[in-house]
């Protein structure tokens, strides 16, 4: 058994409200287990001049299968009304135990 890591990174299009994203990474070897860490994440409002209310990024395993690991992002960027669009990306760390 071994421990392998790889990064991804997930654009978060324009847009309102929360957001659920999917993403996924392949290792070179039959994945036994594995978890999803955030790596980082970038949001920002597509116009000018918001007071940013709430910010939020989460990581979440949704499915393993042979050498990939599929995982969602969910993220929610708002000021005080919740109307304005907002974009940019979250990036991840996916460690997994291979065979």
């Amino acid at each position: 058994m071994a421990v392998q890591f790889a990064t991804s990174s997930i654009t978060v299009p324009s847009g309102t409200g929360r957001r659920t994203l999917q993403g996924s990474v392949t290792f070179n070897a039959t994945v036994l287990r594995a978890g999803v860490a955030l790596n980082g994440f970038k949001l920002d409002f597509d116009s000018d001049d918001h007071h940013i209310n709430v910010v939020e990024a989460d990581t979440d395993i949704v499915a393993i299968s042979g050498n990939t690991v599929r995982f969602q992002v969910e993220c929610h960027y708002a000021d005080k009304n919740f109307d304005d669009k907002y974009q940019g990306y979250v990036s991840t760390l996916v460690i997994a135990e291979t065979a």
